[in-house]
């Protein structure tokens, strides 16, 4: 096979000396350039191996991740039939106006996220805080973990209670708004109005809500205020802190738009999968791209060598075996690359043409 070093012909002259008697010569010119096929051919086979590994491993992990995110991609289809029906009547309600009717204000995803988990973490560490000095606990153990876990559970039933709040407030906004269209004081498309439907709020699951977030909130104060008592706490910054629940339910309520609701995009998690996918089809690309340039070398190389043979051969004498032309009875001369000659049996060349065609 070709190395690297290896100077152009050297290979040439090797199947020359090596493969056959060059003095006699009866294979024929054609049976070297096959043994050089056969050595390319093997040469190009071995390279190919040495990166199937690697890029069937990167084929199994470009299906792997194919398969997610196409199982993500109908999981989000799923969720998207289920609220598609309140995600157009969201957009019906913002195309009449009804956003101007309820309080609301306009900031981005991220800036009301950001509201958001510092009213949270304010809640933590407060109800941390207090539930600690209540059971003299220190500072980040169980007990100070637990009050924490109470804060955070407060303020989830303080966001609970501003969406149920929102929604009623929505609800009534909507029946005025349709009230105002029927007389004639809001113009209204009247293909628009007939698809419009109402919000229904439940009497029933916004007291409950709100009996809830009270009774979390009392627990919240009265916590403070027994631990404050031990260690000599006062009132005003008791009352402060136990105003911060209510805080985020005010701001909740202002910052929630129960019309907007979006179909479900992709997340985090969908991008970080796309990203790899891309990474492994690129990598794989790349080895397969470098396997192609190896195998292309090798073939120019060895087209080099296959160039150098014939000229060697034809230089020597040598010629195919089908060139060879039998005389009736005569023994035919073969010429031999030293200068020397040798006759040879008839039969015995018929036998090796045979040989040769069959190869």
């Amino acid at each position: 096979m070709l190395r690297r070093g290896n100077r152009p012909g050297r290979l040439a002259k090797q199947l020359i000396r090596q493969v056959g008697d060059a003095d006699i010569a009866l294979a024929g010119a054609e049976t070297r350039p096959k043994v050089l096929k056969s050595l390319e051919e093997a040469e190009i086979q071995e390279v190919r191996a040495a990166v199937r590994a690697d890029a069937r491993t990167l084929e199994e992990l470009i299906a792997e991740l194919r398969m997610e995110i196409d199982s993500r991609a109908e999981r989000r289809e799923r969720r998207t039939e289920l609220i598609k029906n309140k995600v157009e009547q969201g957009r019906l309600w913002r195309s009449v106006g009804i956003q101007e009717r309820i309080p609301q204000m306009q900031f981005a995803p991220a800036v009301r996220h950001l509201i958001l988990l510092v009213l949270a973490s304010l809640d933590f560490f407060v109800f941390a805080d207090a539930y600690g000095v209540l059971t003299d606990a220190a500072d980040y153990g169980v007990s100070w973990f637990l009050g924490g876990i109470l804060g955070i559970a407060v303020f989830i039933a303080g966001m609970v209670l501003a969406h149920a709040i929102k929604s009623a407030i929505l609800a009534r906004a909507q029946i005025q708004l349709l009230k105002a269209a029927d007389v004639g004081e809001v113009k209204m498309d009247q293909e628009v109005r007939e698809q419009l439907v109402t919000t229904r709020t439940s009497a029933l699951a916004l007291t409950l809500t709100s009996t809830i977030f009270l009774l979390l909130s009392i627990a919240g104060v009265l916590v403070r205020i027994q631990g404050a008592s031990g260690d000599g706490g006062d009132g005003p910054a008791i009352l402060f802190t136990a105003l911060i629940p209510l805080v985020a339910v005010a701001v909740e309520l202002y910052l929630h738009d129960p019309t907007e609701r979006d179909e479900p995009m992709p997340n985090v998690v969908d991008r970080r999968l796309e990203r790899r996918l891309a990474k492994a089809e690129r990598r794989l690309r790349i080895v397969a791209a470098q396997v192609e340039a190896k195998v292309a070398k090798i073939e120019k190389l060895y087209r080099v060598e296959e160039t150098i043979l014939d000229v060697e051969q034809r230089d020597m004498g040598m010629r195919h075996t089908t060139d060879l032309v039998l005389g009736g009875g005569h023994q035919i001369p073969t010429v031999a690359t030293n200068g020397r000659s040798a006759e040879v049996d008839r039969d015995q060349l018929e036998k090796t043409i045979k040989m040769a065609r069959r190869s």
